[in-house]
C-alpha cells in the first residue's frame, strides 16, 4: 500500500471513529434526557419515588397511615375536587391556595381514624416546615 493510500485509510478510520463516538454520546444523552422526563410522569414504572401529584400523595399516605380501600377512594375524590380549584402548575401563586389546602386537609382528616389523624397532622407539620425552609 502506498503512503497516500495509508493516509486515506487513516482519514476514513478517523471519520468512522468520530461518527461512532458521536452516535454513542448522542444516544446516551438521549436516554438520560428521557429518563429524567419519565420521572415526571405519574405512571412511569419504577419511578414511584419521583412521581408528582395526587397519586404519589395517595400512595405515600396509604403506606404511612395504613389506609383501607374505602379511605383511599374517598381521599382520591377529595384530591380530585381540590385540584379543580387551582391549576396544578401554578397553585402556589394563586390567592386562596392556603385556604384551599386547609379545607382539603380538614376533609381528609374526616376520613381518617383518630390514630391516623394524629400521624397525618405530624406528616403535614413536617411538610410545612420543609416548605417554609425552601422559601
Amino acid at each position: 500500500m502506498t503512503s497516500q493510500g495509508k493516509v486515506k485509510l487513516q482519514v476514513w478510520l478517523l471519520i468512522v471513529v468520530v461518527f461512532v463516538l458521536g452516535s454513542v454520546t448522542g444516544a446516551s444523552l438521549d436516554r438520560l434526557y428521557l429518563a429524567k422526563s419519565d420521572s415526571l410522569k405519574p405512571d412511569s414504572p419504577g419511578r414511584e419515588g419521583r412521581q408528582r401529584g395526587p397519586e404519589r400523595m395517595i400512595k405515600k399516605m396509604t403506606s404511612d397511615l395504613s389506609l383501607n380501600d374505602g379511605q383511599v377512594a374517598k381521599i382520591r375524590t377529595i384530591f380530585e375536587e381540590s385540584r379543580k380549584e387551582f391549576p396544578p402548575n401554578r397553585f402556589a401563586e394563586c390567592p386562596g391556595f392556603k385556604e384551599s389546602r386547609a379545607r382539603t386537609r380538614a376533609r381528609v382528616r374526616e376520613v381518617l381514624t383518630p390514630e391516623q389523624q394524629k400521624r397525618y397532622d405530624e406528616i403535614n407539620a413536617q411538610r410545612d416546615a420543609e416548605m417554609n425552609k425552601q422559601q
